[in-house]
């Protein structure tokens, strides 16, 4: 199956398109899901499906399950995941993150981390081979947490991004698998109409923004108007991630 269907039809002349908020991220308290199409050098590779809720406290909670098939020359290997990402009242503030690593076919537990911020650190337990290794350093303002292979967080990604100021706005994110924060530069690149099928017509309004990682990798972010991930795309990676209902049939 080819994916080369998606194309930009005409981008929209103003600034603030969108009105985006922090609090649209749900429109009620009721469970949001949503899958996405991880796809590989033109293939389907896998998937991530990722639900938001909110706890009696107003606390927004997202858990996801991914499967992915990721080929190395000549094999094919299975790396299934599950996470759990917290935030304060209004989905502003990250309070904890927790990601557990799947092997084998069975689905047994394999490594996990475990992200806490408290008291202006941010902590990460690591356990490898039944090996736990901690660190801990102090949580910056412009922190994030955007993780290998887990797409949903660039959602929270560009809430953080103030459309008022646009230009490019730097994020220190920190990779719990390294312990360690790194450049995350972001630019508002403007708002268009993105075509997702030639043959059915399905468009969508969308923003679009340039995320640069330490300068190295550069890959373009679609958000819906509701900051909603539409479309991830990094030709460095030959990486696509569609959301499932806005796939091409």
């Amino acid at each position: 199956m080819k994916f080369g269907k998606i194309s930009i039809i005409f981008a929209v002349a103003s600034t603030f398109f969108f009105i985006f908020s922090v609090l649209s991220l749900s429109a009620s308290d009721d469970p949001y899901t949503q899958t996405y199409v991880i796809i590989i050098d033109n293939e389907i590779s896998g998937t991530e499906t990722v639900t938001e809720e909110r706890d009696k406290s107003g606390a927004v909670i997202y858990t996801s399950e991914h499967d992915l098939i990721v080929i190395d020359g000549q094999s094919k290997n299975r790396i299934a995941f599950s996470t759990r990402m917290v935030f304060s009242r209004g989905a502003k503030n990250l309070q904890s993150y927790v990601c557990w690593y799947k092997t084998g076919q069975n689905g047994n537990s394999g490594d996990s981390y475990d992200v806490t911020i408290k008291d202006g650190r941010i902590s990460r337990a690591l356990t490898r081979s039944g090996k736990s290794m901690e660190v801990s350093t102090p949580f910056t303002q412009n922190m994030v947490i955007v993780d290998f292979n887990v797409y949903y967080q660039y959602e929270y990604l560009v809430r953080r991004y103030d459309r008022k100021k646009r230009g490019t706005q730097v994020f220190s994110n920190f990779i719990p698998v390294i312990g360690n924060d790194i450049p995350l530069k972001v630019t508002l690149l403007g708002d268009e109409k993105l075509r997702f099928d030639e043959n059915d017509g399905k468009i969508v309004e969308v923003s679009r923004y340039r995320i640069e990682s330490a300068d190295i990798n550069t890959a373009t972010l679609f958000v819906d108007k509701n900051n909603r991930l539409a479309l991830l795309e990094n030709p460095a990676q030959d990486l696509k991630v569609i959301r499932k209902d806005l796939m091409p049939e």
